[in-house]
């Protein structure tokens, strides 16, 4: 059930626009904004199609990058950030947040993650899960999941659903600091990375980090389409690795200088 209402408000160089007040059922925010590979951005964005989510409020940021999207029909649209309402008809209905751009300040990164996810919580979210990116700077055929989060008992259920375990390292941009303001929040979280080259943008990881995401939230989700997005990389991957090989026939035995055992 919803309730329709229009409201808008500044806060912070954020300009906000409500476009209904949704009622979900046991609500999981879940997060995806671009970033390497695009994993997590094509992954909500995959959520929002197959749940036919609608968008409940949209926000405009003046940290946002100095551009516009330009449409097929030739109409440009200012950047956004949106969170939308997605009934799943299961256990947990979802919110989704996904945005075209991230914000170039540190500040606007903070200020729009702590209000997403205050609204999260204003709706009874209690878990933020993001999706992101693990770079490799190589290309799998079968890409892993790796995952953080802010509790044990959610490590323990991470290691349970076949993700492996970041153990150190940091997970930058709004889809690693979503989770610590879930924290500030007094809520959990969890980051969800598939692995990736970083080259292209890699369907195959978001699929791989969806899958993971349907174990932990036993939420069916139809990854047929995107599995045949997944294929078209990876024939995209096999043409830049044919490519390499060739050049590297071509170059001939490569002429190495004697390096140094260490860096100073």
């Amino acid at each position: 059930m919803t309730t329709t209402t229009a409201k808008e408000s500044v806060t912070n160089g954020i300009r906000s626009k409500v476009s209904f007040r949704p009622k979900p059922k046991d609500p999981i925010l879940v997060c995806g904004l671009p970033g390497s590979g695009y994993v997590g951005k094509l992954g909500v964005d995959h959520l929002i199609t197959t749940f036919k989510a609608k968008r409940m409020v949209e926000y405009q940021c003046d940290s946002f990058p100095p551009q516009v999207n330009v449409k097929e029909d030739g109409r440009v649209e200012p950047l956004r950030a949106e969170v939308y309402y997605a009934p799943t008809g299961q256990a947990n209905d979802l919110l989704v947040f996904t945005a075209d751009a991230q914000p170039t300040t540190s500040e606007g990164e903070y200020e729009l993650s702590e209000m997403v996810v205050k609204l999260g919580k204003s709706y009874g979210v209690n878990t933020v899960y993001t999706l992101a990116a693990y770079i490799t700077g190589a290309f799998s055929k079968m890409p892993r999941v790796f995952g953080a989060a802010t509790s044990v008992n959610l490590l323990e259920s991470l290691t349970k659903s076949g993700v492996l375990l970041m153990k150190e390292g940091g997970i930058t941009g709004m889809n690693g600091l979503m989770v610590g303001m879930a924290a500030l929040n007094g809520m959990e979280g969890i980051c969800l990375l598939g692995e990736t080259s970083g080259y292209v943008i890699d369907a195959g990881a978001s699929q791989s980090v969806l899958e993971a995401l349907s174990k932990l939230l036993k939420l069916k989700i139809d990854v047929s389409s995107l599995k045949a997005r997944a294929e078209e990389t990876q024939n995209v991957i096999s043409q830049l690795q044919k490519m390499t090989e060739q050049g590297r026939e071509q170059a001939g035995p490569e002429k190495r200088e004697p390096q140094p055992g260490y860096i100073s």
